[in-house]
């Protein structure tokens, strides 16, 4: 797993006990203690005895003062309790839940994009194994008459594709580090200080950055501005079909290298 990727991992995680600590506290605040709920039921209904006692009570003539029937006393209104459900949702019920709502949302968007961000792509393209084609037909592209080379750029796998000899990696920061198959190596398009795509400069036989002047060799070893290290590159291998696969989820990174494995400049520079 990549450094991008535990950062990743860490920042979703932060993000999910934050979401779960808010939902918990307005849960709480929703809920309320027992007594205040019981207290607020006992108001309400004190409210409502006391509403209705208030209302006029209907008039009654006055007795003659001679022998009159007995009227009936007035039937007493009759009081009707309702449920909370029947009450329904008080403002502050509603406000906790619409931001519960929310950050539920919000939660499920972000562990989306994370695990689309972290999960490999399984049907193919950038960040999978990328058939860059069959291994003669590449040397015979890249390794020119005159005896100077031009990359053999793979789209998919967002790389070129350079010679680089076994032998040549002997005492160097990639031997033995699967990033050379066949005698090729893939480099990753971008530079390594600020991610620019970075072009091929034939005259000098090398990768200049044409954003901060960054300049590299054709083995793409670090020779001047502002880049930290290397290019970066991708683990390569050879299959059964003799063609050369870039396995573009693996992705190498080596320091400045002390020692050259070519010479560079080797012609005028483009910058």
């Amino acid at each position: 797993m990549s450094i991008t990727q535990i950062f990743a991992l860490a920042f979703a995680a932060v993000v999910l006990l934050g979401v779960v600590g808010i939902l918990a506290l307005t849960y709480q605040g929703e809920q309320g203690s027992p007594a205040r709920g019981l207290l607020d039921r006992r108001a309400r209904r004190a409210d409502r005895s006391q509403r209705t006692q208030m209302l006029p009570q209907p008039a009654v003539a006055p007795a003659p003062l001679e022998a009159a029937p007995t009227l009936a006393p007035p039937p007493t209104p009759k009081q009707i309790e309702l449920s909370e459900d029947e009450l329904g949702v008080t403002r502050r019920q509603f406000l906790n839940r619409g931001i519960g709502a929310s950050f539920g949302v919000f939660l499920a968007g972000f562990g989306t994009t994370a695990l689309a961000f972290m999960w490999p792509k399984l049907s193919g393209g950038f960040g999978t194994k990328i058939d860059a084609g069959e291994l003669e037909e590449i040397k015979a592209l890249i390794n020119l008459p005159d005896g100077s080379v031009r990359p053999f750029y793979v789209a998919a796998a967002r790389s070129y594709v350079l010679p680089f000899a076994e032998a040549e990696s002997v005492d160097t920061d990639f031997a033995d580090s699967e990033v050379i198959a066949g005698d090729l190596s893939a480099l990753y398009q971008r530079c390594v200080h600020l991610g620019c795509k970075v072009p091929w400069c034939a005259s000098s036989q090398g990768f200049e950055c044409p954003c901060h002047g960054s300049k590299y060799n054709s083995h793409g070893e670090y020779a001047a501005g502002p880049a930290p290290r290397n290019l970066d590159r991708f683990t390569v291998s050879i299959d059964e079909r003799n063609h050369l696969i870039i396995d573009t989820g693996q992705k190498r990174d080596t320091p400045r290298s002390k020692k050259k494995s070519v010479a560079y400049p080797q012609g005028p520079s483009c910058l």
